[in-house]
């Protein structure tokens, strides 16, 4: 069972002024009903649905739509290699996929727009509107190379595409790296804090051992578990938290006589639930917390247009056939844990679309989007 759900910022506000609570999330047995308090269009609305004093928040538009190829479009940003690699400068945090890789994505890929069920386009992200909203306030995408993607989107639509003024740095005791740029016109601090996978201890099981810390420090994140990495996360007014990539090769990774690999797969959903508990039930209690089901891996191989998507379906390659184990139980966290947590489900149109870069090469990196492409900014179409 998929939950559909999604949030803007101006549902925030306007939340507020209702006298409405500025975060709902996912009680038990809910049942909806429903009141119009927003809308982002004539055709799309925002409402809420409660149960008793759980609430969750629901947007028509996402679920049943499909992409289609429009003719004249403004782009979000004008895609360029020198601001591209001023997103990634040498030596700097991140690798340089994303451009060495666009050389050979596709053009015109802005202009696939994701329409609803009834044919009408999804509204755009509105730079404006973002911009007083979140005018003196910070976010941070807590995750891996994708939300990196998304940083990088959000800081080119809002007009920063070149000689962008990065500030790298490490939380005390933890190797993994925070990316920030801050927008001086709004004071409005945007960060990447990388999350690969972790583990909030060892596990046993007869003759069988895991131990995460085995992957390397290079893919082993648990330190942003640690009470000192909750508090520099908490410091940010918005926390969007993407975590699934790295997870679907752990077993593989983890792959020994001791922790063999068919063993390791029937127990990633167990630390996995676990450490997303671990992370989300701390840092949900002290700022406003999203957690964002997106895309996994796909065969992309040749494919040019986007088409329907089933989960059955999903590549094996990289473990990838894992990620709607990993989807469930991300929803079972959130709602047996009763976590004040808000779900953004991005993969309908994310995973119909076919935008990876480039998909016609030889060894298709069919995870990625091409930054030139609609896709990745269709997560910014929906958070705001």
């Amino acid at each position: 069972m998929y939950i559909s759900t999604v949030l803007t910022f101006q549902l925030i506000v306007v939340a507020a002024i209702v006298g409405s609570a500025a975060l709902f999330y996912f009680g038990r047995d809910s049942v909806p009903i429903t009141r119009h308090i927003g809308s982002k269009s004539s055709k799309h609305k925002w409402s809420t649905s409660s149960d008793n004093n759980n609430n969750s928040v629901t947007a028509t538009g996402v679920s049943g739509g499909s992409w289609k190829f429009v003719n004249s479009v403004s782009p979000p940003y004008e895609f360029t290699l020198k601001g591209c690699h001023s997103s990634h400068p040498p030596g700097g945090a991140g690798t340089n996929i994303d451009c060495t890789k666009a050389k050979q994505c596709s053009t015109n890929l802005t202009n696939w727009i994701y329409h609803d069920k009834d044919n009408i386009p999804y509204p755009k992200f509105d730079v404006d509107g973002f911009r007083r909203t979140m005018r003196n306030k910070s976010l941070v995408f807590v995750g891996s190379s994708l939300m990196r993607q998304q940083l990088h989107a959000l800081v080119w639509s809002l007009g920063h595409t070149e000689n962008i003024k990065w500030k790298t740095t490490k939380i005390e005791n933890c190797e993994s790296y925070q990316k920030c740029h801050t927008d001086a016109e709004d004071n409005i601090t945007m960060c990447q804090q990388f999350l690969a996978t972790m583990a909030t201890k060892i596990y046993h099981e007869g003759n069988y051992t895991l131990d995460h810390s085995l992957r390397g420090s290079s893919g082993d994140t648990s330190c942003l578990l640690r009470d000192g990495s909750i508090d520099k996360l908490a410091e940010f007014d918005y926390a969007f938290v993407q975590s699934l990539a790295w997870w679907t090769s752990l077993s593989k990774l983890l792959d020994s006589s001791t922790s063999p690999r068919k063993w390791v797969d029937k127990m990633v959903p167990i630390v996995y639930y676990d450490a997303i508990n671990s992370l989300l039930s701390r840092l949900s209690g002290r700022t406003k917390t999203f957690f964002v089901l997106g895309h996994t891996g796909t065969r992309c191989n040749n494919k040019t247009v986007p088409e329907p998507y089933n989960v059955e379906d999903i590549s094996g390659r990289y473990g990838w056939n894992l990620s709607p184990t990993l989807w469930e139980t991300a929803l079972a966290v959130i709602k047996e844990e009763e976590l004040n947590v808000q779900i953004v489900d991005a993969r309908e149109p994310l995973m119909q679309s076919v935008h990876a870069h480039p998909s016609r090469h030889p060894k298709p990196d069919c995870l990625h989007f091409c930054m030139n492409s609609s896709a990745v900014n269709m997560y910014l179409d929906i958070y705001w």
